[in-house]
């Protein structure tokens, strides 16, 4: 990787800043090659890196480089400061994960450094993907800066959890054997799906082709709308009686091709050789199964919705005709992602509505149509941060 090249990754994710939730301000790093790496200057906005920002330092140099050369599993840095993070990580001196994003990704808790030397951070981070400078904000790494971005992401949604928590009578924590356990399954499994680089293209009819275009399109609306982080939720489309389309596992939305989306039977649930499924691909087929009407499911992380599944909460919908189409908001039992017994829990909670909360997790969105379905996913997380009281867009400082 050149320079060039790392600063064009460094300010195409930068996008991810968007500031639906929260303004941070922070820095992004990334190692160039063994010698050197790039750099935004501290404490900027985000959202408004540009290109004069960056500067190239040698890997010896300063804290950064010192876990640059500590740890050759780690490739990217992001510090980012927002109210939530600092409010946390002032009061607190470890975090337990109430959401399995966080556990999975970022590990099974999360510390709170007294400072951010590299002698104190390399210690919070082992084995860990992220944690939090005590009055400061975070610090997440990854081997890629899509992995470190999504983390400090996820580490922000939590943080923003933990502060509203009393409106939600508290939170429902991750009992630690379960928080390891899907650290160890990310860590396994999870992060290691789908890196061919291509796959072959499936022979496919027109409209099964705008179909695949259309899953594509709503997943980049999805990421620029701030209801994912990273490769978390998926999204899928009725194909014909038998048949859907869905995303694959662990793959960016902004990575995703034509031919990557998979075709899954919804009966028998296979595929043959294509690249593997979402995870909750058994969870996407049993609601075709059950709603012959369904078209679309789409499956969110987002930040509002995600709090109220941390604390095992619904909420109801009053709002002509978003409570028409889905109904008000139940949440599911917890159970392991990607399981039989997810599937049952969630069968169950979305009764009487076409839409719920996925406790410690997320929620799920089914409709006739995706773009209907998206933006009731976007109508209904703007409820979820109205009840919390948070949420409101950053006004533009140079508007």
């Amino acid at each position: 990787m050149d320079i060039n090249t790392a600063k064009e990754a460094l300010l195409k994710r930068s996008n991810a800043f968007r500031e639906r939730y929260f303004t941070a301000y922070g820095q992004l790093v990334l190692r160039v090659n063994e010698e050197t790496y790039i750099s935004s200057r501290e404490n900027l906005r985000l959202s408004k890196l540009t290109g004069k920002d960056f500067d190239l330092f040698d890997i010896n140099t300063g804290d950064i480089g010192r876990i640059f050369s500590s740890r050759d599993d780690i490739n990217a840095i992001v510090f980012i400061c927002t109210e939530a993070a600092v409010r946390f990580s002032k009061e607190n001196q470890i975090m337990r994960p109430a959401l399995d994003d966080l556990a999975q990704i970022i590990g099974p808790d999360v510390t709170v450094c007294p400072d951010g030397t590299a002698r104190t951070l390399l210690k919070a981070l082992r084995n860990r993907r992220g944690c939090f400078i005590q009055g400061s904000g975070i610090i997440a790494v990854g081997d890629t800066i899509e992995e470190a971005i999504a983390g400090a992401r996820i580490l922000e949604k939590s943080a923003e959890a933990e502060i509203y928590s009393g409106k939600l009578h508290g939170l429902q924590y991750l009992d630690p054997t379960t928080a390891q356990e899907l650290h160890k399954y990310y860590d396994g499994s999870y992060s290691k799906v789908n890196q061919k680089e291509k796959v072959d293209f499936i022979s496919s009819g027109a409209e099964e082709f705008q179909l695949r275009n259309r899953i594509i399109d709503c997943g980049k609306d999805m990421s620029r709308s701030e209801l994912v982080q990273g490769s978390w939720g998926n999204i899928s489309l009725r194909l014909n009686p038998d048949t859907m389309l869905i995303t694959p596992s662990g793959m960016d939305y902004f990575s995703i091709r034509t031919e990557d989306i998979v075709r899954m039977n919804i009966h028998d649930l296979k595929y043959g050789m294509q690249r593997k499924p979402s995870s909750e691909y058994r969870l996407h087929a049993a609601l075709y199964r059950r709603y012959p009407e369904c078209n679309a499911i789409i499956h969110t992380h987002s930040n509002g919705i995600s709090a109220f599944a941390a604390a095992h909460a619904g909420f109801r919908i009053s709002e002509p005709p978003i409570d028409q189409l889905i109904g008000d908001m139940h949440c599911s039992e917890y159970r392991t992602p990607g399981t039989d017994e997810l599937c049952d829990s969630i069968m169950e909670a979305i009764k009487g509505s076409h839409a719920c909360i996925i406790a410690n997790h997320g929620a799920i969105f089914c409709g006739n149509d995706l773009d209907v379905t998206l933006a009731i996913a976007n109508a209904v997380e703007s409820r979820a941060c109205n009840l919390l009281g948070f949420g409101q867009r950053a006004e533009e400082e140079d508007a």
